[in-house]
């Protein structure tokens, strides 16, 4: 169907109903064959380039004009199509239109994996196109990219089969910056610094880039480096240097030293950051070097380390401490959180084993980004590059490097503008730095044997130059081992030591040329057959003997192939020159050997060779962990996933008789290989691993083929490589040009001939590379590192992926290809794919893993909720009024919950396994996945969705992978576990660093662990799905459910204006915040009683409240209904106390003057009300109650009447004051016998946020401070007496009646049973309005008591919500908070949490600020010389405390201690400062530290809190010479920001960073002494005191 139409455009409505609202309308008279649903193309005849898709969501018989369709206006603005001009319409095939990638961009949310997954079900089967906006759920995003057969497109359908990968603009981004000695070297060209380079060049770009695109990440910076000194013993340290000294496996002591910048910041501009930047990579070098020198100690020389010996591995895994726990203090404005270093050098590290796999492991299971720009000159060989540490060279005899490409990295090489000059001007630009001259005396005599033989006897003509065997040399450095060598059994070495050739004449004679032989013993690798050619970076050569094993690459992570017969002369044969044990090893990471299982025993130490000059000679075994990013990455027209700013640039300008030349010469090598092939036994299968055969049915998949067709006049990137390649290489490459394939068939038509369809589809699929991330782009010395807009010179292309991504202008033919740096990846990081393609063959699953089994059925587990619980005595029906469904709700379908199961998984890191949309053929001869692993497993992979409730899915995390099958109403949940579990590495990390406001190098250690992912119990938290949280399952701390913690504060203080408004030039005092009037407390109390109401969703109008006394109303002038109400009041009679009881009810019921109740409302009976409103209600209209305490024991006497009850119909439940919700009995309702008995609604914790409140009784000014028996709990009325006051108590919990935590027959009631004196938990209906796609639900934990003098904390807590539905519900709670007096602001789980900690911050920590006691002297005597013990504490605790309110602070709970007059807990100590910025911790002198100098091994001893706490605050001062100094018991205050409170939450009651800097400083000076302020205060209080 092809319609001319004559196009129009509208404007969008806000209007939903609406026909204006869609995105396209057509008159179905005109397109009769078009429904809703499809997909039409819509393009100008004249201007067929821009063509646009949109989908046909609406036929309103509205629309009614003939001949014409109507065009949202920005769509067709964005696709150049003009109004009132005719277009072509045409319905086509979605599935031609089908989309391979699609990039979605969106900001300000938190999206959890689960939520993407959802999102991409929403969207499948849609149409999309170029900055389309996606709204599903509240979840808003934006169609960023579209990639289709290797191009990006600019519109097209989603599929099943589309991938689609998640960027946020505002992600966590950790920027580390390696102040290694390379940092103050001149860069290539000599005109920069390349810590210029870095911060001029890089950083400079990289901001611009953010505020381009307009985002927003919360950035951290840090500074770190190596220093090594130069000892030889610890002994030569200082005894203050020592807590930090590590000795490395080389003998040489270093410290590492880490400079946060900035942390947690969130800037539109980066100016101010990058001039401290400059300030402080200025003097990083001398500050570091000498940051130990002391008067009167001799301190080791420092120097620092080069860039590759420096401690990266350590620094990226300070970033996964922090993003491992992205679960806790969850925002709800950032999503995706990534780890950028910054490293003058090339991308080579020196680093340690062990710590490489716990960081490999790490970033993977975590799915975190990690970017590693080098400002060095990008290398010959495959960057980045792991060498690891020799810990055995001085005691064994095998020496040589053993490296490792991480492939779970993206690396990127920053060209400064004046590269890019020099390289436009022609100018040659070395890729290798020389290295620094090498002092020839200093060798040693045993460095120069090694590299020559010096003869005898004199020189004298060409014959006797000495010869050197580099050929035989390097044979002993890349040697695999061979049988021989490991089989003990029938190993013989030939001890003779054959004399080595001294001159050329005898070498000629000795040697013979070598021949390229494939190994007898391990055939994993086909290589070339034939002499060898050429001078390649290292070739691999062979022993000069006649039956030798060839020297090979194994696959990583599989062991070898079925071990062919060997022969006798193979076995028999020993190695000539050397045994084994002097040969030199280079090998590879995590590459087990090749040999077969049961010599692997014998040869642990044995490793394949990894070269970095030729990584692609290597093969791989595919698994789940390279896999993992895959489908992250734009695919090639032959669908191998490539990095984008990875360029393989090759130049047209080569002349075509040299290209002919070329390829002529690969062919007949080609036919040689082919013929060779035909007499080497064929290789098996086994792991999958696809060789060649006999009959070439299956190609190797020892590469990849190349990213692109060869043909006479053309070459796609990454299509030829001028690097010596093997065979297999070149035979793979020839396949792809029809011109070479005819003279292939000509010289071997009958071998070659099966190398078609579905061979090369099977190669392409198996191939999987050492290098890179995607496994699938092939690493060559030819790969580029151009820029974004470098000018391509005879570069050709037919693809888009070598475009610009960010800035540049997609359509330009000059512009080209190389990107320099991930651009996309540092300013839009992408979050780690839902799917994969990866799952284990069969055979792999029977040998390797271990299976477990259980089911869930829904219907079973439910039917016993249901049929035990009642809520009243009689009541054993499933629920039917609106009251009983509103305690017991709708359970999970068996289909939802399989939805919620897969969703939970994917929430924890888990990937769907996906599969290609199998072609129409017989079973047997399908290509069933993408992996070569799903060869086995045809059976095994997801089905299509059926009429039915049938479904089976495939999830993987690493080694670990579920299926899950859904059958009916039963739910089977299937596990494959490692047969042999990963052994988890622990890694203790010792180093100094400074926060922002600190002025010191504080010491500390962290521990760095790989997780065992095999232990987390999914067996319970299917269980805690199935049941909704309501049953026997609730949160576990292992089950790494989402929490973010909020307090509410009062708002509105004068002093924080008055501080903020205060002079630039002269910053105010910062000590002037006053107590609050006992007025203004009640005023607290009534709009948090209001805010109470917002939580537990109650619609309550104004003329619903009744007026409250003056104290009581926030509202300063009543108006005129209340006035006449108060008139009415006093005229009435006045109640007593001696009244009956009835006549106080019906004086309460009464609608004028009586108690305000509460409208009917769902779940709670009729005549309901709040009990702080009933007790200021006796207050106000009973003569004899004059304060709360009367009020609370009236109510007591009508509730022991039975004339009002607990709401709950608990008939143990006290009258407690606060909001307490109870209600009045009616007389008609009212049971003549057994009115309350045991069974009562238990559910009713779990549905009410109930708080006791604690009632203002004094005003502060009417009584004297305090007196030595008060502790500033009790000054301040915020103790709760345990005894008197306990609500579990009053509450009917510890009766021993049932009916709270558990009642008889019923599940436990986790509310009830997790509540602590201090906190309760109240589920939160979390999508009241019906916005999500899927049931939700979260619970809240709160504080139990509250005080207008302290804080309130509320703390969310979730498993199943989204995102984005949890933000409108928390931003309501913080606009009703506004309202009613207060601010909500999220707050740290532990604000004070130390560096330490396990699931902390390594670079985070409290800051120290010290109180100067000793200036209190007076007449030389100390301050508490009149004292004892006791008494000094007591004193010096109510004396910071009256410091710290002073500063506008305040308790962040209540005391509710027994033992608060001795004591407070580590909670209690605490404080927040009014605008929510700030944190103060009192640390006082009852926890002594010990007497000596802290170590840091202080850290494994079992301490408490406050001793930790002490030994850091030691720690801190661990720098100076002065013994006493550290050891002392230092008295004064840990301070801590509120990273959390961003820009978003912040407000005039907030202040900004300003504010809080000039708290801090002013804060300092106070408890310094300056300006004798601390003296002063202390006179006063001592005056205060005497009263």
């Amino acid at each position: 169907m092809e319609k001319t139409l004559n196009l129009r455009v509208h404007k969008r409505s806000f209007n939903e109903n609406s026909n204006l609202n869609e995105e396209i309308l057509i008159n179905q008279k005109d397109v009769p064959d078009v429904i809703i649903g499809d997909v039409v193309e819509i393009y100008h005849i004249e201007d067929e380039e821009s063509r646009l898709l949109l989908q046909v969501t609406s036929l309103s018989d509205e629309f009614q004009q003939k001949g014409t369709v109507s065009i949202e206006q920005s769509i067709a603005n964005t696709f150049q199509l003009r109004a009132y001009k005719d277009v072509i319409v045409k319905k086509v095939d979605p599935k031609g239109v089908a989309l391979d990638l699609v990039e979605m961009l969106f900001k300000d949310q938190y999206f959890s994996r689960s939520d993407f997954w959802r999102m991409r079900n929403g969207i499948i089967g849609t149409c999309v196109y170029l900055n389309k906006k996606i709204e599903h759920a509240e979840m808003r995003q934006q169609v960023m990219e579209m990639w289709s057969k290797g191009e990006r497109v600019m519109c097209g359908t989603i599929t099943e089969e589309t991938r689609i990968v998640y960027r946020s603009s505002t992600a966590v981004v950790q920027i580390f910056i390696q102040m290694s000695s390379e940092m103050w070297d001149f860069d290539i060209l000599g005109e920069d610094l390349y810590f210029e380079k870095a911060l001029n060049g890089f950083l400079t770009d990289l901001f611009a880039k953010w505020k381009e695109q307009n985002c927003q990440h919360d950035v951290t910076i840090v500074l770190f480096s190596r220093t090594f000194y130069k000892a030889q013993s610890l002994d030569e340290f200082p005894e203050y240097m020592r807590d930090c000294i590590v000795c490395d496996y080389k003998g040489r002591y270093y410290q590492d030293f880490y400079r946060i910048v900035v942390q947690n910041e969130r800037y539109d501009d980066w100016t101010s950051t990058m001039i401290l930047l400059r300030k402080l990579c200025n003097s990083y070098k001398d500050k570091i070097l000498n940051y130990h020198k002391q008067k009167g100690h001799k301190a080791p020389a420092a120097y620092n380390s080069t860039a590759a010996q420096g401690n990266f591995l350590e620094t990226l895994n300070m970033s996964l401490n922090l993003f491992e726990g992205y679960y806790i203090d969850r925002n709800f404005d950032r999503t995706g959180k990534v780890a950028v270093v910054i490293t003058p050098g090339a991308g080579v590290f020196e680093v340690d084993r062990e710590l490489a796999n716990i960081t490999k492991q790490r970033t993977i299971d975590c799915g975190i980004g990690s970017d590693l720009v080098c400002m060095g000159e990008q290398p010959l060989h495959a960057a980045p590059l792991f060498k690891f540490h020799n810990k055995l060279a001085k005691t064994s005899l095998e020496v040589g490097d053993d490296y490792n490409i991480p492939h779970w990295m993206n690396h990127s090489f920053y060209i400064s503008k004046s590269q890019i000059k020099a390289r436009l001007q022609g100018s040659f630009i070395p890729r290798i730095k020389p290295p620094p001259e090498f002092n020839e005396t200093q060798r040693r005599p045993s460095e120069r044997k090694l590299l020559a033989h010096s003869p005898n006897k004199q020189i004298q003509d060409e014959n006797n130059i000495p010869f050197v065997d580099y050929d035989e040399y390097d044979a002993q450095i890349w040697k695999l081992p061979t049988p021989n060598s490991t089989r003990f059994g029938s190993l013989k070495f030939s001890y003779q030591t054959r004399r080595q050739p001294q001159t050329m004449a005898e070498a000629k004679q000795i040697k013979k040329p070598r021949k390229r032989n494939v190994s007898d013993d391990y055939p994993s690798m086909a290589v070339e057959k034939g002499e060898r050619r050429g001078s390649p970076a290292i070739n691999i050569p062979t022993l000069s003997r006649s039956s030798s094993s060839e020297d090979i690459s194994s696959s990583v992570g599989c062991y070898p192939i079925i071990k062919k017969p060997s022969s006798k002369e193979s076995n028999e044969s020993a190695e000539t020159d050397d045994s084994f044990f002097m040969r030199r090893i280079v090998g590879s990471a995590e590459s087990p050997v090749g040999y077969s299982r049961k010599h692997i025993h014998q040869a642990k130490s044995r490793r394949a060779l990894i070269n970095p000059f030729a990584p692609s000679r290597m093969q791989f075994k595919m698994t789940s962990n390279r896999r993992r990013w895959v489908h992250a990455f734009p695919t090639d027209p032959q669908g191998a996933a490539v990095q984008t700013h990875h360029y393989h640039m090759y130049n047209k300008r080569e002349s075509s008789a040299t290209l002919e030349k070329k390829l002529s010469r690969d062919s007949l090598k080609m036919s040689q290989l082919s013929m060779d092939m035909k007499t080497q036994s064929s290789f098996s299968n086994f792991d999958s691993t696809e060789k060649f055969s006999e009959k070439f049915s299956e190609p190797s998949s020892l590469n990849r083929i190349p990213s692109g067709l060869v043909s006479e006049d053309k070459f796609y990137v990454g299509s030829v490589d001028s690097s010596p390649t093997s065979s297999v290489q070149n035979l793979e490459r020839l396949f792809q040009g029809s011109s070479l394939t005819s003279t292939l068939q000509h010289n071997s038509a009958s071998d070659l001939g099966s190398l078609g369809g579905r061979g090369m589809k099977k190669a392409r699929e198996n191939r999987s590379y050492l290098w890179g991330p995607t496994g699938e782009q092939e690493w060559s010395p030819d790969m580029t590192t151009g820029q974004d807009w470098f000018p391509a010179h005879g570069c050709q292309t037919d693809s888009c992926l070598v475009k610009p991504i960010l800035t540049a202008d997609i359509h330009s033919q000059n512009f080209c290809a190389g990107i320099s740096v991930d651009w996309k990846s540092l300013t839009m990081p992408a979050s780690l794919p839902i799917t994969t393609d990866y799952f284990p063959d069969k055979r792999s699953l029977e040998n390797d893993y271990t299976v477990s089994q259980y089911t869930l059925i829904p219907e079973d587990v439910n039917s016993e909720f249901y049929s035990r619980w009642s809520l009243y005595q009689s009541f054993h029906s499933p629920p039917v009024t609106e009251d009983d469904k509103f305690y017991r709700r709708q359970p999970l379908s068996v289909t939802e919950l399989f939805r919620e199961l897969i969703s939970q998984r994917l929430a924890q890191g888990f990937q769907i396994i996906t599969k290609k949309k199998p072609p129409k053929q017989p079973l047997d001869t399908m290509s069933v996945g993408a992996s070569p692993q799903f060869q086995h497993t045809s059976s095994l992979i997801r089905a299509r969705p059926r009429s039915g409730p049938q479904e089976e899915i495939y999830l993987s995390i690493g080694l670990i992978f579920h299926k899950l099958t859904l059958s009916g109403q039963t739910i089977q949940v299937t596990q494959y576990r490692p047969r042999h579990e990963q052994r988890q590495l622990k890694y203790l990390y010792h180093y100094r660093f400074q926060v922002p406001d600190s002025p010191s190098y504080d010491v500390s250690t962290s521990q760095f662990k790989n997780e065992k992912l095999e232990n987390y119990n999914w067996n319970y938290l299917d269980q805690y799905i199935c049941t909704r949280g309501e049953g026997d399952y609730g949160l576990l701390d292992p089950l790494k459910y989402w929490r973010s913690r909020f307090f509410l504060l009062p708002c509105n203080n004068p002093a924080t204006r008055k501080i903020i408004e205060g002079n630039d030039s002269i910053w105010p005092r910062c000590d002037i915040y006053q107590t609050r009037s006992k007025q203004e407390l009640q005023q607290l109390i009534s709009g948090f009683v209001r805010f109470l109401e917002t939580l537990n969703k109650m619609r309550r109008t104004a003329q619903t409240r009744r007026q409250k006394h003056s104290g009581d109303n926030v509202s300063s002038t009543p108006t005129s209904d209340q006035q006449t109400s108060q008139a009415s009041q006093k005229e009435a009679v006045l109640l007593s106390v001696t009244m009956a009881s009835s006549k106080l009810i019906e004086a309460m019921k009464d609608p004028q003057t009586g108690l305000s109740m509460l409208p009917r409302q769902t779940g709670l009976p009729e005549s309901c009300f709040i009990a702080e409103e009933a007790v200021d209600w006796c207050i106000q209209n009973i003569q004899e109650v004059k304060d709360v305490t009367s009020g609370i024991g009236l109510m007591q006497r009508l509730q022991d009447e039975h004339y009002i009850c607990h709401s709950s119909g608990n008939p143990q439940h006290k009258f407690i004051h606060g909001f307490y919700l109870y209600n009045i009995v009616s007389p008609k309702d009212k049971p003549k016998s057994d009115m309350y008995g045991p069974s009562y609604n238990y559910l009713f914790q779990n549905e009410w946020c109930e708080v006791s409140i604690l009632p203002v009784v004094r005003e502060r000014a009417e009584v004297p401070l305090f007196t030595m028996d008060e502790s500033p709990c009790q000054v301040s009325e915020l103790w709760v007496n345990q005894l008197i006051n306990d609500w579990r108590v009053l509450s009917g919990i510890d009766t021993g009646a049932q009916g709270w935590g558990q009642q008889s027959g019923s599940r436990v009631n986790l509310c009830a049973m997790k509540a602590t004196l201090t906190h309760k938990y109240v589920q939160v209906d979390v999508d009241g309005n019906n916005k999500s796609d899927r049931p939700e639900w979260a619970s809240a934990r709160y504080h139990a008591y509250y005080s207008p003098n302290a804080a309130f904390e509320l703390q969310l807590q979730w498993m199943v919500a989204t995102g984005p539905i949890l933000q409108d519900l928390v931003t309501t709670w913080g606009r009703k908070a506004q309202a009613c007096g207060f601010h909500l602001l999220p707050v740290p789980g532990d604000p004070f949490a130390l560096p330490s900690a396990p699931d902390s911050d390594p670079l985070r920590g409290p800051i120290f600020v010290p109180l100067d006691i000793a200036s209190l002297s007076q007449g030389g005597k100390p301050v508490f010389h009149d004292l004892d013990q006791v008494a000094k504490s007591k004193k010096l605790l109510h004396f910071q405390d009256e410091i710290i309110k002073r500063y506008g602070f305040m308790p962040i709970n209540v005391c509710v201690s027994e033992t608060h007059r001795h004591y407070m807990s580590d909670e209690q100590q605490q404080y927040v400062h009014c605008t929510g910025g700030m944190f103060i911790l009192m640390e006082s002198s009852q926890v002594t530290s010990s007497p000596k100098v802290i170590k840091i091994s202080s850290r494994v001893s079992k301490k408490s809190a406050g001793e930790l706490r002490k030994d850091y605050i030691a720690r801190q001062n661990s720098n100076t010479s002065n013994t006493e100094v550290v050891t002392q018991n230092k008295v004064g205050f840990l301070w801590s920001w509120n990273f959390m409170s961003s820009k978003r939450w912040r407000s005039p009651n907030t202040g900004d960073e300003i504010f809080q800097d000039r708290m801090l400083a002013d804060f300092r000076q106070f408890c310094a002494n300056e300006n004798n302020r601390l003296k002063e205060f202390w006179n006063d209080f001592n005056l205060m005191f005497a009263l």
